[in-house]
């Protein structure tokens, strides 16, 4: 009943109003980069439109709290994520997978291995600035030994971080995009698989051809030998601790809801936490409040494992829910349903709304340089424009994720790359050496007009 006391505002007025909206944001951005506020900002010039459309403010509260009320499946998810890593470090359950991982390192295949080593860490510390920051500069290190140029050995640790950062249950930015396409987090990784796997098998390809040209026999693998006596004089170095992800594995592959997998794959953490690591009690509630702290003796191991804790995620919590209230806002006032109508004249096609979704993510990506912007206005925007397609919103996230995080790490000015590029001491030259970034879109765009894996909704 009050949709229809809430008059629809002409498509020019809610264009103005949207477009108002962005440039909130994008100044915001432009003049910090702290986005919780930015969505803040856009959220109330959202609201003073939807006062001059003739809204009160008791309707006004009304969109916020639905909004809201979609993020909060995935904010729980977070927290618990939160304390998921924080019992897996505390477990030795990263350790030992980074353990294990360097100890298989060859000459022979380094470019691969380091692809597939940097896709590991980022899957289990759900962070693919954590891993370009930890075990990149380890790889880097190799590949001055190896003799392998710089660039190349750049790009295969960004697209292998990139990887894993898209499929991993832990990343922020995989819940962040599940959250604001309103679409279920282990239906977004399945639908990613989709697009990421065959890109990771080509780009697997790519650098085993390029590796091949690089090979020197007197490599210097002293570096790793480092780190792993670190890790073994540390921690206790089990295949047990590796129970907890794979039960979490298990039990997705069963389609038990991601909040319940994951707080058992805490629950066995913390459990073994105390069996082969001798952690008390009160260090399993404090890493799983605060993240576990490394103190290993080693700066570059202690930066690895510094990870995890439910206050390390209150951040992207408070992102999500300034986006779905602001989005909230923007529905309530009937202002996206404008403008979709208008779009839905023109998109004909599952094929026309999955181009779309791609590029209006590349254009708020090029216009903010920031990753998690062009995923939610996007994602709010547009979903209601899959539900009504049939169109499974997974199709959705996962196209979101292919342009605005991929191609965040590949865009000069993005976040991504200018951390990678002051972190790594490197210029532009891994842009082209970066081939996930590449090779996910164009087969998104060509499952687009082939029609293949274009889920209706269940």
């Amino acid at each position: 009943m009050e949709k229809k006391e809430i008059k629809k505002p002409t498509l020019r007025i809610a264009i103005i109003a949207l477009l108002t909206v962005i440039a909130v944001i994008l100044i915001s951005i432009r003049t910090i980069l702290v986005l919780e506020s930015a969505l803040v900002l856009g959220a109330m010039t959202a609201a003073v439109f939807a006062l001059f459309m003739g809204l009160s403010w008791h309707q006004i509260e009304k969109g916020m709290i639905s909004g809201i009320k979609n993020a909060i499946g995935a904010s729980l998810i977070l927290i618990i994520i939160g304390m998921v890593i924080g019992s897996w470090i505390l477990s030795g359950t990263i350790q030992t997978m980074i353990y294990y991982g360097l100890n298989f390192l060859s000459p022979s295949i380094f470019l691969p291995a380091a692809f597939i080593l940097a896709a590991i860490t980022s899957i289990l510390i759900g962070s693919s600035f954590g891993t370009i920051a930890t075990m990149g500069i380890v790889l880097i290190g190799v590949a001055e030994g190896l003799g392998v140029p710089k660039a190349i050995t750049v790009g295969a640790i960004v697209s292998g971080a990139m990887l894993g950062d898209k499929i991993s249950p832990m990343s922020d930015s995989t819940n962040l995009t599940a959250a604001m396409s309103s679409t279920d987090l282990f239906e977004h990784i399945k639908s990613m698989l989709y697009i990421s796997v065959p890109a990771a098998l080509i780009s697997l390809i790519l650098y085993s051809i390029l590796g091949a040209s690089y090979l020197d026999g007197g490599a210097n693998l002293s570096q790793i030998s480092i780190i792993m006596d670190n890790l073994s004089n540390n921690f206790n170095i089990s295949l047990w601790t590796l129970i907890p992800p794979a039960l979490m594995l298990l039990l997705s592959l069963f389609k038990m809801p991601a909040i319940a997998s994951l707080s058992i794959s805490f629950i066995t953490a913390s459990i073994f936490a105390v069996l082969t690591q001798g952690a008390s009690f009160a260090e399993v509630l404090n890493a799983a409040a605060n993240g576990y702290q490394a103190d290993t003796g080693m700066e570059l191991l202690d930066g690895l494992l510094t990870q995890g804790g439910i206050n390390n995620m209150m951040s992207t919590v408070a992102i999500i829910m300034a986006g779905t209230a602001m989005g909230g806002i923007l529905e309530k006032s009937r202002i996206l349903e404008a403008i979709l109508e208008s779009m839905l004249t023109i998109v004909k096609k599952p094929r026309d709304l999955i181009l779309i979704s791609l590029t209006s993510a590349y254009v708020m990506l090029l216009a903010t340089g920031e990753m998690f912007v062009s995923i939610v206005i996007p994602g709010r925007t547009l979903a209601p424009a899959y539900q009504e397609m049939d169109i499974d919103t997974s199709v959705l996230s996962r196209s979101l994720e292919t342009a605005s995080t991929l191609g965040c790490s590949i865009l000069p000015w993005g976040v991504v790359s200018v951390y990678i590029q002051n972190v790594m001491d490197i210029g532009f030259s891994y842009i082209p050496y970066t081939f996930l970034s590449f090779l996910a879109p164009v087969i998104a765009v060509i499952y687009a007009f082939s029609g293949k894996f274009i889920f209706k909704s269940k």
